[in-house]
């Protein structure tokens, strides 16, 4: 593919800004500044407990001992408009006008997409994504944003999610702190910077950049912690890291959060179905090559990460272009399947030698925001009904929302 001459001499940074500002343009109204809270366990008094207030801590296979704090449960059902479970201490806050009309607002919309969108990709991965959910690999979602919604639909029960984008790590807000107005604006903010997810099933850049400002939502940990508890999860902590060169992790204290490149989030969170206990990790990095290419413990991290599922959706098509070259071989090397719409790595990619493609969907021109992206190739597979034959797609998901003309690429590593 052709890439256009002023797109060489442009940093990733730039190009994702003005791509958002193609996509859509906001205005920034910032808010009072939220408070971070400190990771020291609460001591609950109150007589009616939930079930995992009796456990206080798990050895896990997979990640040792997981001590429990309840707090940051209890916070992300407040900011995700559910009501408190027995013991909560913001079941008070429950009485106040601008909750209950939030709370409302999020049900509506809520119970919106879980009928139109969620419940349709359930049934949908039940029988395309069966193989895929069996082995319960890593999910790897680069360029994710705080979707962690969309990728626990697809793979349920994976133990690891790992998602990295440009968006801040964030915090929690420190509701014990909080007079009653800014925690009015903090919820209002919370569900304002759902509206797309909501709307097109997607974020959009140019809005993050606001309402994901540590004025506003304060980063990607507190959407990521209202997806779980929404999809019925039960958050049991979290812990703040810093990547080393050599691609170990360091525990941070939480106060050191946001002082260092290289820092990630890990929420661990109760499966809702069988009780097991998994992790999504979330970090602010630089993917493209200018970032990569210099981000040592960034790379030394990937060259050890274990064989994955990758999940791509609504990527700016950045993955179509030479200076995304050096990530897009990390994702083809380290990937046993990918999961992607047109926007992900293009198919020219995944010969039939080396990858078994399963098309879904209808493939058609890209939305106007994009030029030079479109795939000739891809096209004329979609046409051909005798060696692809295209299944439906029940569910709309991507760039084309609110459609029929969408489309999802499952590329399998032969051998």
């Amino acid at each position: 593919m052709k890439i256009p001459s002023f797109l060489k001499n442009i940093s990733y940074f730039s190009l994702i800004i003005i791509i958002a500002l193609c996509i859509h343009s906001c205005v920034n109204q910032p808010q009072p500044k939220t408070i971070v809270i400190a990771p020291a366990p609460i001591k609950d008094t109150t007589a009616k407990k939930v079930v995992s207030d009796t456990v206080k801590a798990w050895q896990d296979e997979d990640f040792g001992k997981i001590i429990f704090n309840r707090k940051y449960n209890d916070i992300a059902r407040y900011i995700a408009g559910m009501k408190a479970w027995p013991g909560s201490p913001y079941s008070k806050e429950e009485n106040d006008s601008v909750w209950i009309r939030f709370h409302k607002n999020f049900d509506f919309s809520w119970n919106q997409i879980a009928i139109s969108r969620l419940e349709p990709m359930t049934a949908w991965g039940n029988t395309e994504l069966a193989e895929e959910r069996k082995a319960k690999l890593d999910i790897f979602y680069p360029l994710s944003g705080p979707d962690i919604l969309h990728a626990n639909y697809f793979f349920p029960d994976a133990k690891n999610y790992r998602l990295y984008a440009l968006e801040i790590n964030g915090a929690l807000p420190d509701l014990d702190h909080m007079d009653i107005k800014t925690t009015e604006n903090y919820v209002n903010e919370v569900y304002k910077s759902l509206g797309d997810i909501f709307k097109r099933s997607y974020f959009i850049t140019s809005r993050m950049s606001t309402t994901l400002n540590a004025q506003n939502v304060n980063g990607t940990l507190p959407l990521l912690c209202v997806f779980l508890v929404r999809t019925g999860h039960e958050i049991i902590n979290l812990q703040y890291f810093h990547l080393n060169d050599d691609g170990t992790e360091t525990p941070l204290p939480y106060d050191s959060l946001g002082t260092r490149h290289n820092d990630l989030v890990k929420i661990y969170f109760k499966n809702s179905k069988n009780n097991s206990i998994q992790m999504v990790s979330y970090m602010k990095c630089d993917l493209s090559d200018g970032g990569y290419s210099k981000n040592i413990a960034l790379k030394k991290m990937f060259t050890k990460m274990k064989p994955c599922v990758t999940y791509l959706k609504s990527a700016s098509y950045l993955l179509h272009y030479g200076f995304f070259s050096q990530f897009r071989e990390v994702i083809l090397s380290k990937s046993k399947t990918i999961l992607e719409d047109d926007t992900g790595i293009p198919y020219k990619y995944f010969p039939g030698d080396k990858w078994y493609v399963s098309l879904y969907g209808t493939y058609v021109k890209p939305v106007s925001d994009f030029s030079g992206v479109f795939q000739t190739d891809l096209l004329q597979a979609y046409g051909d009904t005798l060696l692809r034959k295209p299944k439906k797609l029940p569910f709309s998901l991507g760039y084309h929302w609110n459609t029929t003309k969408q489309n999802l690429i499952k590329a399998q590593i032969r051998g």
